[in-house]
């Protein structure tokens, strides 16, 4: 026993030794004589994969779209929508219809012309891929001219635009039957695609011809990296400019030094979750699957391991959405009522082995997360920790997230996994996706399914006011919250950074916006 605490105290000294030494190297380093010219580099830690927003899901390639791609319109820092390629805009709330006005200069990077018809292609794509719940409200989309479009709803919806701006407008394929967007992006946006080299990098150069003037900035380049740590000294050594989800004890050594660096804080649209699979006979019961929730800190997750930079989720909204509903409250950690409910569902506390037993079985599962995360490891092992206290026994396996994907997506070949789901402010649709029970298909979240969660989604789709809508959806979350289908963990802040060699126009963050408004950054002492 004293061997094994002298070693935690040798472990400990040396890791502060370690934090100590990187802090000071940092302090003492001057800024680089001869710094990278006018090329903005960026670290990303997914894999390129095609650049064909119709096509793609999650990969590195979604960072490159703001820089490539232009939208009908973009909100500013406060949230209100402002042109980019349209100039103008009008809703009718008694016909549920938008007239959209599209500028007259814009090129995509091909030189051809930006329509109507490339905005009605994009949008009839785009949200039948991305949302398809989102597509069954609209009743059409058609070009009234060539620079005119019309969106007519099948209900009131008087802040769609502000749910389909991100929706990047892409040439019409049916028309330019010679580009292939998964290799060779072709947008209209201020970079225009170079290449994409053998080392993994994807390089972009500013586009002479953009509607809003040429970028001040001459190149920007991707580089993957999927070791945060690797980022982190490339962005210490100036070898790289902006790094996004910095790691805790990376930001508090980082965040004194505000002379070299703009840092950006905000809660993700994303919020973790220990998600089950309902169809397995140990989590079948909504009772087993609460006792779960009440065995797990989550309090002390975010403030001892996420350093406070994260908050506790009660459900599958976000807390910023309007359609959030306050009454809603995480479940409580209080081990003894989990082991209630354990006893209540048939399960026995084993006297000798601390092992919850029924019918002769042991309780243990494995327990899947994202290999080479970090926290998503400490979180893993601290949820093994909690639940062994009430004698449920886990194993940890880390995959790649390729892997990992595909054992839960519409998929029942896992007993429980730590993931990310969106909780997107602005689409309801995208959140409500996750949940329901296709026709032809169990569900994205690992096959759940409950008919009445499925009423209730059906009756939120098709809603004619958003009063009714908003009513529906305190329902249908609260039963979420009763039948517990994943534990709701926590919604973490993401830290991102970029070097001061830039001079931003607007506050930087690293999401789809802020990536857009990086076009009129400028070399520092350059005009």
């Amino acid at each position: 026993m004293q061997i094994f605490t002298k070693r935690i105290f040798f472990f400990i000294y040396l890791s502060a030794l370690v934090l100590s030494l990187l802090a000071c190297s940092l302090e003492d380093k001057a800024p680089a004589a001869d710094p990278p010219g006018n090329v903005l580099r960026i670290d990303v830690n997914f894999d390129f994969g095609i650049f064909n927003p119709i096509s793609v899901d999650c990969s590195g390639s979604t960072y490159v779209f703001p820089f490539i791609y232009s939208f009908l319109c973009v909100p500013n820092p406060e949230g209100e929508l402002e042109p980019d390629l349209a100039i103008a805009w009008e809703y009718n709330p008694k016909t549920f219809t938008w007239q959209i006005q599209l500028r007259e200069d814009a090129r995509f990077h091909n030189s051809a012309s930006v329509t109507a018809a490339d905005a009605v292609y994009s949008i009839r794509a785009l949200v039948y891929n991305r949302c398809s719940s989102l597509g069954l409200q609209i009743e059409s989309v058609t070009a009234t001219s060539k620079y005119d479009l019309k969106v007519q709803l099948k209900q009131n919806n008087p802040l769609f635009l502000n749910v389909i701006w991100d929706l990047e407008i892409i040439p019409d394929l049916s028309r330019h039957k010679n580009l292939d967007l998964n290799d060779f992006p072709v947008g209209s946006g201020p970079f225009k695609f170079i290449e994409k080299t053998d080392n993994g990098r994807v390089i972009l150069a500013a586009n002479e011809n953009y509607y809003k003037g040429r970028p001040a900035i001459d190149q920007v380049v991707f580089y993957y990296e999927t070791n945060q740590e690797k980022s982190w000294t490339r962005l210490i050594a100036r070898d790289t400019d902006i790094v996004g989800n910095l790691t805790v004890k990376n930001y508090e050594i980082i965040r004194q030094y505000a002379d070299l660096f703009y840092f950006s804080k905000y809660y993700y649209n994303y919020y973790s979750i220990l998600l089950y699979n309902t169809h397995h006979p140990l989590f079948e019961n909504p009772m087993v699957r609460r006792a779960i929730a009440h065995a797990i800190n989550r309090d002390y997750i975010v403030k001892n391991m996420l350093n406070g930079y994260a908050e506790v989720v009660a459900g599958p909204i976000d807390n910023r959405s309007a359609w959030y509903d306050p009454k809603l409250k995480p479940l409580a950690y209080d081990p003894y009522l989990s082991l209630e409910y354990l006893k209540k569902a048939g399960w026995t506390l084993d006297p000798d082995t601390q092992c919850q037993i029924k019918d002769g079985q042991m309780f243990e599962f494995d327990l899947l997360f994202p290999a080479g995360s970090e926290i998503d490891g400490r979180v893993a092992r601290y949820i093994k920790l909690n639940l062994n206290e009430v004698g449920i026994r886990v194993h940890q396996k880390a995959l790649p997230p390729d892997t990992l994907k595909e054992r839960y997506f519409q998929n029942t070949e896992f007993d429980a996994v730590l993931i990310e789901l969106s909780s997107n402010v602005r689409r309801l649709e995208e959140v409500l996706d996750l949940w329901i029970t296709p026709d032809d298909a169990v569900s994205v979240t690992g096959g759940f399914a409950d008919p009445e969660a499925d009423r209730l989604i059906n009756l939120i789709f098709n809603a004619k006011d958003q009063a009714t809508k908003r009513d529906l959806f305190h329902r249908y979350v609260q039963l979420i919250a009763e039948l517990q289908p994943g534990s709701f963990l926590f919604r973490k802040m993401s830290i991102d950074v970029i070097s001061k060699r830039f001079v931003l126009k607007y506050p930087f963050s690293f999401d789809y916006e802020g990536c857009y408004r990086l076009q009129f950054a400028r070399l520092k002492n350059e005009k």
